[in-house]
């Protein structure tokens, strides 16, 4: 075999085994780059909340020790290779630019700036002035007010950037070069200011309490698997995987953006290289795409509930195989309040079934993105099934099979180490994946309002307002970040519930379920299909008001994005105000009387 051929072998060995790495690299993402990171997360949030909450130890005693030349090289390298590639993208990358690549320079420039300045501000006024630059800085009434400058500079830049349409490009190459630079000046300046600060000999590293959940991880490797001396050993050690194993894969069958269409190579194989520029909004392209989602089942969301319904044998033999009663106890409890909820759950997505005429949920999805999303037309299934799967993830309030006032820990209670990191992990993965479906279902997936495969459309009805083309490549990165955001919302909404609601007893649990949500679910099944019906039967006016009503759907979703935006940005501007809460009769009393006697418990 020459080298010629040798090439073609092995080019055609490649393109052959790409769709097998593509696959694995979609499943790696899907399971443990987005659901077992964020989970991860989501327990350092959980830990946040209760410190806020209940005044309680949070997770900033994690830290690591290191010297000090160590530690300023660890602030300083990283940003200096972060500004070397903004600096050498911008000089090397681009060709001719675009209104989007200098709208997202300008604009992540204008970001970094103010929140550097913000963040160097608020330390300094809480250690005092050590230099010249500091004492600038102390000049600043409140470093939150940084917050007002840096809105205003951003809706400056958008409209400079509007207001040079497509007309000659030197305001957008003064956006895109004059904002590479102040990012660049950002990165360097706030990592040389942060590693000029280090002083002391040991600096300690604590990552706002992030490495507390890697040391959890690392403990909990090293210790003890502990089994109980009666157990059945083999379903003791088998239940966690049971458990843990369903709440990964139900996750493949989520789109977590659009499909990717590019070039085809003469052979068929897709041109991972060339992406193509402009895609038309309508159609999907099946030649050269590649879906962001690990698998595309005809069978669509009942994969959902085969993989989810397993889960319910891990808590079940989790239970039964530590016999102890405790455990058994909790393990009931799971089981009976697992498979009662999952009836609500399933039943909750027929009418959303009926409306989308399917249960692909990539086509779930794209019907929503042509019309409207799915929250507008099955409201009452959104709540229903947001209840369900809630109750699902066996947390706070729904946590009975857990209650520690009642069985301990319930049915794991006799696990330690990683089977108890397995149990304890897989509820927050649940959390994740029941956030993401839900995203999918109700909230568009990946669409944002009047944001299309062929960029951003305005229109109501036949009439067409705006339209601004983008590039494919762009349009799906937007979608993903979308998709990424309304994940996480639902994810600290469920969290906020957990530190909002008391614990529900056994009854009035199961009384929930099956007389509340239930008969609910089977109404909102008849609801659907008398509407589905009447629709089908009524005529063309009838068709056309409700695309105008899906049209301006999409305008009230802006209008409420920016509304909540406004009150969350006036939210974290509001200075901090530490109140003492008195939370019982007996507590009232004593702190009429002067309070008392013990000091308050430490940690």
């Amino acid at each position: 075999m020459n080298e010629i051929e040798l090439r073609e072998w092995l080019e055609t060995w490649a393109w052959t085994l790409l769709p097998y790495l593509l696959m694995l690299g979609k499943s790696i993402f899907a399971g443990a780059g987005f659901s077992m990171n964020l989970a991860v997360l989501l327990t350092w949030t959980d830990r946040r909340y209760g410190s806020m909450l209940q005044d309680r130890i949070g997770p900033d005693r994690a830290v690591v020790y290191m010297p000090k030349m160590v530690a300023r090289g660890g602030a300083f390298v990283p940003a200096l290779l972060t500004g070397g590639a903004v600096v050498a993208y911008a000089k090397f990358g681009v060709d001719n630019i675009s209104a989007a690549q200098a709208f997202f320079m300008s604009q992540l420039a204008i970001f970094m700036a103010w929140f550097t300045l913000m963040i160097i501000t608020d330390a300094v006024h809480n250690r005092g002035v050590r230099n010249p630059f500091d004492q600038f800085l102390a000049a600043v009434r409140n470093p939150r007010d940084m917050v007002y400058g840096g809105f205003a500079a951003h809706v400056f830049a958008l409209l400079v950037l509007v207001g040079a349409g497509t007309g000659p490009g030197h305001v957008r190459e003064f956006l895109f070069f004059g904002g590479t630079g102040v990012l660049f000046v950002s990165i360097i300046g706030g990592a040389g200011y942060a590693a000029a600060q280090m002083v002391e000999d040991q600096i300690g590293l604590r990552l706002l309490g992030l490495l507390h959940p890697a040391a959890d991880g690392l403990k909990s490797i090293f210790k003890e698997d502990f089994v109980p001396e009666d157990a059945d050993k083999l379903l003791h050690g088998l239940a966690p995987f049971i458990a843990f194993f369903p709440t990964l894969v139900v996750l493949a069958i989520v789109p977590f953006g659009d499909t990717l269409c590019f070039e085809a190579r003469e052979n068929g194989a897709v041109d991972i290289f060339k992406l193509l520029p402009i895609v038309p909004r309508d159609g999907v392209c099946t030649d050269a795409a590649i879906q962001l989602q690990v698998v595309d089942l005809n069978i669509g969301v009942l994969y959902f509930f085969a993989l989810a319904g397993t889960g319910i044998v891990g808590a079940a033999l989790a239970g039964w195989a530590s016999n102890n009663k405790y455990s058994l106890m909790g393990g009931l409890r799971a089981a009976g309040q697992m498979v009662s909820y999952e009836v609500t759950l399933g039943l909750t997505l027929v009418g959303a079934i009926m409306i989308y005429g399917t249960v692909q949920v990539d086509d779930m999805v794209r019907w929503q993105v042509e019309n409207t999303w799915g929250v507008f037309v099955q409201p009452l299934a959104f709540v229903l099934f947001f209840a369900a799967a809630v109750a699902e993830s066996k947390r706070i309030p729904f946590d009975i099979p857990e209650g520690e006032s009642e069985l301990v820990a319930g049915y794991f209670l006799e696990y330690s180490g990683m089977k108890f990191s397995m149990f304890f992990l897989g509820e927050y993965i649940a959390v994740v994946t029941s956030s993401a479906l839900m995203v999918a279902i109700f909230f568009g997936g990946w669409h944002i309002p009047f944001l299309y495969r062929d960029g951003i459309t305005m229109s109501f009805g036949d009439s067409m307002i705006f339209h601004y083309g983008m590039s494919h490549g762009l349009v799906v990165l937007i979608g993903f970040l979308a998709f990424i955001v309304k994940s996480i919302g639902l994810c600290m909404l469920q969290l906020t519930i957990r530190w909002t609601l008391p614990r529900f007893r056994y009854d009035q649990l199961m009384k929930l379920g099956w007389r509340m949500l239930l008969p609910l679910s089977l109404a909102n099944i008849l609801a659907t299909g008398v509407v589905v019906l009447a629709l089908d039967s009524a005529g063309t006016s009838v068709n056309s008001a409700l695309t105008l009503l899906c049209d301006f759907t999409e305008l009230f979703l802006v209008g409420g994005a920016a509304v909540i935006f406004v009150l969350v940005v006036r939210f974290l501007l509001q200075p901090a105000e530490h109140r003492r809460v008195v939370a019982s009769t007996s507590a009232k009393y004593a702190e009429a009387a002067g309070g008392t006697l013990t000091a308050k418990m430490g940690a």
